[in-house]
């Protein structure tokens, strides 16, 4: 199944493929970091630097290797020689298992999926921590946390997984073009998704054929 790091638009665009020389070069904690930090807008190294409580040298220094690899980009107009804008390029980057074999490219994809899903967590935990503080009067009740369960099968999880993306892309194509001009009251909002098959408990699970009392299929 591919997988797609997200930036605020997500339709029409070029893809390219994360294969294993870019994994490696993203599957640093603060590249990573970084990088989602951005996918909310463009930002300076001492703006990301602030943000993330590191320091501007290093900060500077990642996004240098990040752009070398096309995760980043410099926003051109923008910011002086000393102090350059950064933001996501407009290319859907793709990452699939299946393109990343062997040892190397496993090790890196763990450590990208593992900080990928901790800043998720983040990231929901603190919009609840706003909300709670009266900080986000203005989206509290429109936002969303949905949880639900299905019993599917796996080519069933696959449709459902399609449709629910299909969703996703129609709404980037009716928003496209905000990331210059947006709407009053306009943010950047992240939706995430996730579907899996849950550990089942012991007893768990409806058998796919009758059996008598003593445990022989009839």
């Amino acid at each position: 199944m591919t997988s797609e790091a997200p930036t605020p638009q997500a339709a029409d665009r070029a893809e390219a493929i994360v294969d294993v020389t870019r994994l490696k070069a993203l599957a640093h904690p603060l590249r990573i970091r970084m990088f989602d930090a951005l996918s909310a807008g463009a930002a300076t190294a001492s703006g990301l630097a602030q943000l993330l409580g590191e320091s501007s040298g290093a900060t500077s220094y990642h996004l240098r290797q990040l752009a070398a690899h096309g995760f980043v980009e410099e926003v051109v107009g923008r910011g002086t020689g000393r102090e350059r804008w950064w933001q996501i390029p407009p290319t859907r980057q793709v990452l699939s298992s299946a393109n990343l074999t062997g040892p190397a490219a496993r090790e890196s994809l763990q450590v990208f999926a593992d900080e990928w899903l901790r800043l998720r967590f983040e990231a929901a935990a603190d919009f609840r921590a706003r909300v709670a503080a009266g900080e986000e009067s203005e989206w509290d009740g429109h936002a969303e946390d949905i949880t639900d369960l299905a019993i599917l099968t796996p080519d069933e999880l696959s449709q459902m997984s399609e449709e629910l993306m299909g969703v996703l892309e129609s709404w980037a194509a009716r928003t496209r073009g905000r990331e210059t001009e947006r709407p009053d009251g306009a943010r950047v909002v992240e939706v995430q998704l996730r579907a899996f098959p849950r550990r089942e408990a012991a007893g768990d699970g409806a058998r796919s054929h009758s059996a008598d009392d003593e445990g022989n299929l009839a």
